[in-house]
């Protein structure tokens, strides 16, 4: 039995680069931050900025339940009640986006291995822009479904996540900040598979889901872990 050469790579530079560009996408739900061609640095900003914006809608009613102006469940339905806006909006965005005139130009590329064929851009906020970063929903019932989904996780995030909470639950700042850290990117990396653009998973083909399940997979592990957790407590 041959035995394989030591010199011989488990990846090769074809697959290396599609490995980075690929794992990245995978683990935080969706965001691009390594692209096969060369993209202006608003690109990288735009998606870390809507990978973010649960956790700055959630900060709000947070920072609210903190200083005593709002309970605990309402502090949820604010934190919800914003998520399900921004959802919203961002939807629309891209449907009205994607109906301009505007075309994108594209330079197809002849590497098998590339995710993507090569944009040009012309501003932070045009039409090519939001298509490639928001490539919408291919049904109208999914906005709207994907929409509410996106307000019910962030609201009931929201409310587990209460430092305040969390303190009484574990007794332990550390463990209380861990928690909380680790469990808004846990939120924030299900909201952008919702609402934004869901990562490529590597067990599944695309052409495959027509009715888009792939999208409501992380935020409705989600949703369960947290329902439990809230109807124990």
């Amino acid at each position: 039995m041959r035995r394989m050469s030591p010199d011989v790579p488990l990846l090769n530079d074809y697959k290396q680069d599609f490995f980075l560009k690929r794992f990245p996408q995978t683990v935080l739900g969706g965001p691009r931050l390594k692209l096969g061609f060369r993209a202006p640095p608003y690109i990288y900003v735009n998606q870390i900025i809507l990978f973010l914006m649960p956790w700055v809608l959630g900060g709000i009613g947070t920072l609210l339940y903190q200083l005593g102006i709002l309970e605990d469940y309402y502090t949820g339905a604010l934190s919800g009640g914003l998520m399900f806006f921004t959802a919203f909006v961002i939807q629309c965005t891209s449907v009205y986006a994607r109906n301009k005139s505007m075309t994108v130009e594209r330079m197809l590329t002849t590497d098998i291995l590339a995710e993507e064929d090569e944009h040009e851009f012309t501003s932070c906020a045009g039409a090519e822009t939001i298509r490639f970063l928001i490539p919408g929903k291919k049904y109208i019932a999914n906005t709207v479904f994907h929409s509410v989904l996106a307000g019910v996780v962030c609201g009931l995030g929201t409310w587990y996540l209460l430092p305040s909470r969390i303190t009484l639950l574990y007794g332990s700042v550390g463990a209380t900040a861990v928690l909380f850290v680790f469990g808004w990117m846990t939120l924030c990396i299900g909201e952008y598979s919702l609402i934004v653009n869901t990562a490529t998973e590597t067990a599944t083909f695309q052409t495959q889901d027509a009715y888009e399940i792939t999208p409501l997979m992380r935020p409705l592990y989600i949703f369960f872990f947290v329902s439990v957790d809230l109807a124990h407590r």
